[in-house]
């Protein structure tokens, strides 16, 4: 390499000169104060990524009923309990238990077991596989963009 400083092919130093750090020949490094050597960073091999191919949703047997707020809030008022103490008894405050019976919040399977133990219902129903069916795609018209244009 090449000295920075006079241009002469020699072995250098990390030298501080006039407060500007150069790579500069022993001649030339006597100018200013030699650095110390860095110590070489290595580079260490990125770990090998091992793609998640274990399908997610294989595992989920159960899902949450159709109007599972209605359920929840039917089953509030039929014990006689208010929202608050509903939330009490499950660990919720009462604004996510207005959430959740209006169906604008669906609670964690966790609050959902809590729900099911203190109203004595049944909120999960069974998820049986299911198929789902491609059908080909059909190609567009010019009478299909005629019909959808009027």
């Amino acid at each position: 390499m090449k000295c920075e400083i006079c241009g002469k092919e020699a072995r250098l130093k990390r030298t501080l000169i006039e407060g500007v750090e150069m790579m500069a020949c022993d001649e030339c490094s006597k100018y200013g104060i030699v650095l110390p050597e860095r110590k070489k960073i290595v580079q260490r091999k990125p770990k090998k990524i091992i793609p998640y191919s274990k399908d997610v949703f294989e595992e989920m047997k159960k899902e949450l009923i159709p109007d599972w707020g209605k359920k929840i809030r039917d089953a509030r008022e039929r014990k006689n309990m208010t929202r608050e103490e509903l939330g009490a008894k499950v660990g919720e405050k009462t604004t996510t238990i207005a959430k959740i019976e209006n169906e604008e919040l669906r609670p964690p399977d966790e609050t959902v077991k809590k729900l099911e133990k203190v109203l004595e219902i049944s909120l999960f129903c069974e998820v049986e596989n299911a198929v789902v069916k491609h059908k080909k795609a059909r190609t567009l018209t010019l009478g299909d963009l005629l019909k959808n244009e009027r």
